[in-house]
């Protein structure tokens, strides 16, 4: 069985998105080709992001008629994203998500299961031994575009000029953060997270952020928040701090309770809430869910 994978995040090497190792991932050890495009030829059309890997076609779940599987997140609001979630969530084959809770109500419209997206390459995100900081250093990560603000810039920004904060140091990586932001390519990311005493993640949207894992891998101790799906999984352990999405006041809390208690967590227990997520499981999911669903999946030996 031929499965192709429509997706634009081919060329892009950088840490912007995980969407390029993914691709890679399933291309080196499943055998499966990808492009910008549907393949007409293909068994099986996967479109990983169904925002732009159909955004190129004015209706494109009337070009392609034949088998199809789709990674789906929450509905945007509006636009030509939310049209074409409306169209393809009830189009869709197969629809797909890393999150349980997001996949049992995906059911609703057909035929859902569960992935483990967004791989951490262990062997590079490590924890390491470093000189304690003067001041308490705090990350955010992630590419921060447009106007809709749902990586929680705002939050950043009041955090960076509360008077209660004045004592700590917050620092970003990506772009578009209101603090201090560098920059990195992927294999560097790792020297970031291990800077960091915490890391925050502010986002404002349920859609699935990979920066709390990869903190994760290098042993770095969390505040999250409340109702992201993916994040919801992670267990109650020291050293993952929850509060209420959106809430400076509780986020604030978190991370102070989250800086008393630096030094008190274990890294290697941290690190091991990543053991699953691992290439090897993005492609063993694929191919175990793809054989069960479409029927007749050959791939090279993982």
């Amino acid at each position: 069985m031929k499965v192709h994978m429509v997706t634009h995040w081919m060329g892009y090497r950088g840490p912007k998105q995980p969407w390029p190792r993914i691709v890679r991932y399933l291309r080196d050890h499943l055998g499966w080709s990808a492009s910008y495009k549907l393949d007409p030829g293909a068994d099986v059309n996967y479109i990983l992001t169904y925002s732009v890997g159909m955004r190129r076609y004015d209706h494109p779940w009337d070009v392609w008629r034949g088998p199809t599987a789709c990674r789906f997140e929450e509905r945007p609001a509006y636009g030509l994203k939310a049209r074409l979630w409306d169209e393809g969530i009830n189009t869709a084959s197969l629809r797909l998500s890393e999150a349980r809770r997001h996949t049992e109500w995906l059911q609703q419209f057909g035929p859902a299961a569960r992935v483990r997206f967004f791989p951490v390459e262990r062997d590079l995100f490590i924890p390491v031994d470093r000189p304690k900081h003067e001041r308490p250093t705090i990350g955010v990560v992630g590419y921060c575009s447009g106007m809709t603000g749902r990586k929680g810039q705002v939050l950043v920004n009041q955090l960076a000029h509360y008077p209660g904060a004045q004592h700590w140091r917050v620092k970003a990586a990506g772009m578009g953060w209101p603090v201090k932001t560098t920059e990195y390519h992927y294999r560097d990311l790792p020297r970031f997270y291990q800077s960091l005493d915490v890391h925050l993640c502010p986002t404002l949207s349920r859609d699935s952020p990979t920066s709390p894992y990869e903190a994760l891998a290098c042993g770095v101790p969390l505040v999250i928040p409340r109702g992201v799906p993916l994040l919801d999984e992670l267990p109650f352990t020291l050293g993952v701090y929850r509060y209420e999405q959106g809430d400076f006041d509780d986020m604030f809390r978190m991370l102070a309770q989250c800086i008393d208690e630096l030094g008190t967590y274990d890294r290697q227990a941290l690190r091991d809430l990543t053991v699953d997520m691992t290439p090897h499981n993005l492609c063993f999911d694929h191919e175990r869910i793809f054989a069960a669903h479409f029927g007749g999946l050959t791939c090279t030996t993982i």
